[in-house]
């Protein structure tokens, strides 16, 4: 069996052929493919792109999926954090309705960006699945290119990064909730908030790091440094995040955290410096875990729609729907651990 070779280091990707054919880089796939639903003049518009810029069309392990396959692979990023979880269940439970199977793979917890491996594309296109779910990772222009090559479409739900040209996505509106999550604090009376947002380089970090400054801007309140803190959605960072924001001389009244994990340890921060919820500090999540509704008192949150996003994924990777990008809206849910300053604060 040939032995499949990475694309030259010097050869075209698919984004450069679908702008030297003037398409999109779906349409250039679907040539590649040799699939029926491209216009003529189309075809041959890539075809042309494709011989003069040299980009290759070997034989590779498998021609394309087949025609009947019923089986999905799904890459995460993790599997140890409630909405990674509710992510994938709403995944299985979706796919096993429309008749597919999945095969998970977990990247490495150590390095919180990274990539599929080689290896595990290799297995992909061997086994022959009918296309590649990601949930809360990113993929690279020349594995896109590889996925294409091999007739496996490529979608992401809640990616870390933008999405490379290839790849289709589902991504939340998370500027609009957490500027709405911010903005349910200041309706309380709340004026000094501090936020803790996710890592680095993450986009839902940064989008819902720009949803709270969005909203203090509004109120008439200029970014104070000192009230932002990176918690690395973990409960050890939000705990630490929150001890060194109750700490500072003039502590926040309230405190919006970018993952319901990070809350948590917010709340065991403040109940070891004895602080009360919400008395004494109002606190906001994100995700809307199982674990917010049962904590004391239960915390208030930023629902994300799990099967919103889990169905929108599958309907992308099938073709039922077209779009390049889907936006869902999440939805704060309101419990006890958000009340109105009073005086006392």
């Amino acid at each position: 069996m040939k032995r499949v070779t990475s694309r030259s280091s010097n050869a075209p990707t698919l984004a450069v052929v679908a702008r030297a054919a003037g398409v999109s880089v779906p349409t250039v796939s679907k040539v590649l493919r040799g699939r029926a639903d491209v216009a003529a003049s189309t075809r041959d518009r890539v075809t042309m792109a494709l011989d003069r810029l040299g980009y290759p069309r070997h034989t590779s392990l498998i021609e394309v999926a087949p025609a009947g396959s019923v089986l999905i692979d799904v890459v995460t990023h993790e599997l140890n954090t409630a909405w990674a979880a509710a992510l994938l269940t709403a995944v299985e439970r979706q796919a096993r309705e429309r008749g597919f199977s999945i095969v998970v793979t977990a990247l490495s917890q150590r390095k919180p960006s990274s990539t599929p491996s080689r290896q595990w594309l290799n297995q992909v296109a061997a086994r022959g699945s009918r296309g590649v779910l990601g949930l809360l990772v990113s993929f690279t222009e020349p594995q896109v290119d590889f996925l294409a090559r091999h007739g496996l479409p490529c979608v992401v739900v809640d990616p870390y990064r933008i999405p490379v040209p290839g790849v289709r996505s589902v991504r939340l509106r998370n500027v609009k909730a957490e500027r709405d999550a911010t903005t349910h604090l200041l309706e309380l009376g709340h004026s000094r908030i501090g936020v803790v947002h996710g890592k680095p380089g993450a986009l839902p970090s940064q989008e819902r790091l720009d949803g709270y400054v969005a909203a203090m801007a509004a109120a008439g309140s200029p970014l104070d440094p000192a009230l932002v803190r990176g918690g690395g959605f973990q409960v050890e960072g939000g705990k630490r995040a929150m001890a060194e924001l109750l700490a500072l001389p003039d502590p926040p009244s309230a405190v919006v955290f970018a993952s319901d994990r990070m809350a948590l340890g917010g709340y065991q921060a403040a109940a070891d410096l004895g602080f009360r919820i919400p008395d004494d500090v109002s606190i906001v999540g994100f995700d809307d875990t199982p674990e917010a509704a049962l904590a004391q008192p239960p915390l208030t949150s930023v629902r994300q729609p799990a099967d919103t996003m889990a169905r929108a994924g599958l309907n992308l990777l099938e073709g039922t729907v077209t779009a390049q990008e889907i936006r869902c809206d999440a939805a704060l849910v309101y419990r006890s651990s958000t009340a109105i300053l009073t005086s006392t604060h």
